[in-house]
């Protein structure tokens, strides 16, 4: 649980890429704390008292201190120069793999998906019926028509017969 912890704080240090992280701890340990976690809905600091936390600054208001829009300013707009786009990397972008024998092959073999233990991974050979499409076939599966994805399928070869010449 601690090295789970360890790296979200490591990532989110990392995320303000800065040498000086010593001065981001404090910032960085607040935001994990009332960050709200998408698997639940609410943030640690919600679950362990009940309500969302205060941040430290509503605790204390000076009556002297007038605050200078002006550096808040600067300095965001300081920040947001250095901020560069992200490029977004989709975590689907791979296309499935399938054999290229099975637009001329006549039997396949089907994968099981849901396999017990010691059972076999693939199921056949099993008869190709029809070709709906590039990606869907027609087998015949113990007397039953199935469409199954070309994703589950493995060309099943098999050795000619020699027939004796005398």
């Amino acid at each position: 649980m601690i090295e789970r912890w360890h790296r979200t704080l490591k990532a989110a240090l990392m995320c303000h890429n800065s040498s000086n992280w010593a001065n981001l701890l404090p910032t960085v340990l607040l935001g994990l704390r009332n960050q709200v976690r998408l698997d639940t809905g609410a943030s640690p600091a919600e679950f362990l008292f009940g309500t969302t936390l205060r941040i430290p600054g509503e605790f204390v208001t000076d009556n002297d201190f007038t605050p200078d829009p002006q550096i808040f300013v600067n300095d965001f707009r300081t920040f947001m120069r250095e901020c560069k786009p992200v490029p977004v990397i989709h975590k689907y972008k791979k296309r499935a793999f399938y054999y290229k024998d099975l637009a001329s092959c006549t039997h396949v073999f089907l994968r099981n998906d849901a396999k017990r233990a010691l059972e076999r991974p693939y199921s056949g050979p099993h008869q190709i019926v029809q070709r709906i499409s590039e990606r869907v076939f027609a087998l015949n599966v113990q007397g039953k028509t199935v469409n199954v994805s070309v994703e589950r399928l493995k060309p099943a070869y098999f050795i000619p017969e020699i027939t004796e010449v005398r």
